[in-house]
């Protein structure tokens, strides 16, 4: 009984190395397949393609969730808008000034916010204040009568207008 117990000891502890020796070798595997997909794959970069206007927004908000952040106060920036969870509440705030200005009354310290961020004039004024274009020609009403005068020439004349 005794041989047949220290046999099944002896095999045991083969298998047993075996199975070691398999999961060294699944391990190795394992790390060349990891080598192998980096290698062959780079890693995929994700980048969202806001709107300049949005960005800008966005941008006006990092001083707050800085100061959010060193405070512990979780806060959620949703595009252009912050939701900060208060104790009484969350609160959805639509700018970075607006949500300064309510920080200031709850007595936080907040720099300026979103003084970099240029103002929001309208594209056209902007353009017309950099570049000083003039119309050449005539006016839009000039190229309707014209294109009316060519498309009557093609008109069709019927009996009863006779």
């Amino acid at each position: 009984m005794y041989q047949q117990l220290s046999a099944n000891t002896k095999t045991l502890q083969a298998q047993g190395s075996r199975i070691a020796e398999a999961e060294g070798r699944i391990a190795e595997t394992e790390t060349w397949n990891m080598e192998v997909k980096d290698a062959l794959w780079p890693p995929l970069i994700i980048d969202h393609d806001y709107a300049t206007e949005v960005v800008q927004k966005r941008k006006a908000y990092n001083g707050i969730k800085k100061l959010l952040k060193e405070r512990g106060i979780h806060f959620q920036t949703p595009l252009t808008k912050m939701r900060i969870h208060w104790d009484d509440g969350p609160k959805l705030y639509g700018s970075a000034q607006e949500a300064a200005c309510d920080m200031r009354k709850r007595g936080f310290s907040v720099g300026p916010t979103g003084s970099a961020a240029p103002d929001h004039e309208p594209t056209l004024e902007r353009l017309h204040q950099g570049l000083p274009w003039q119309r050449v020609g005539e006016r839009r009403d000039g190229t309707a009568r014209r294109a009316k005068e060519k498309l009557q020439e093609f008109e069709r004349i019927t009996q009863d207008s006779e």
